[in-house]
């Protein structure tokens, strides 16, 4: 019931003693989990936004409201994926530099758990974004209606077929990436 405790329209939900509202209020995706994961392996993921952080500038104060929950409630992939490239870059630099160190030195526990975490392993992002009607208002977080719902489905559908169209969206990324990240939405 708490995943769908969205403030001010529901009430926050108490659980043994504490309050809560949707996970999504704070962290609407958990990908950062999902590619933090130990042991690492292989990864290709799907990630299903259903709000955009990025949109047109509002024209009136229930635009304005609706903008505000696309903020608030998108994920916080860009960020995510960002730190995890830069993590890929840094463990492609250790993987170099452990590649200069005499083999004697490879036995050392210490450095055998440097080699551990400099292990290559390639993460692969399907991005769909669902992207807001426009005339769809503030209260797109709570419409359940069947033809709001149908209408979701397809921008689902659609989506998903628009990212395989593209087989090549499913294949890892190059070792020196590490990561790539498919949005059918961006154009830049």
């Amino acid at each position: 019931m708490a995943s769908g405790a969205l403030p001010p329209g529901f009430p926050a939900i108490e659980i043994d003693g504490e309050h809560y509202w949707d996970g999504g209020v704070v962290w609407n995706t958990p990908l950062s989990h999902v590619l933090a994961s130990e042991p690492r392996r292989e990864t290709l993921t799907f990630q299903v936004d259903l709000w955009s952080a990025r949109g047109r500038i509002p024209n009136d104060m229930m635009e304005v409201s609706s903008r505000h929950k696309d903020i608030q409630y998108s994920s916080r992939t860009r960020a995510v994926t960002d730190q995890v490239t830069r993590i890929q870059k840094m463990r492609t630099a250790l993987q170099r530099t452990l590649e200069k160190l005499p083999e004697s030195a490879k036995d050392d526990p210490e450095i055998s758990a440097i080699m551990d975490m400099a292990r290559h392993c390639s993460y692969n992002i399907i991005h769909l974004i669902y992207q807001s009607k426009i005339y769809e208002g503030h209260s797109k977080d709570y419409e359940f209606g069947l033809n709001a719902m149908r209408s979701h489905w397809q921008s689902g559908l659609d989506d998903i077929r628009r990212t395989l169209a593209d087989p090549c969206r499913l294949d890892p990324p190059p070792p020196e990436l590490g990561i790539v990240t498919h949005d059918v939405h961006r154009r830049d």
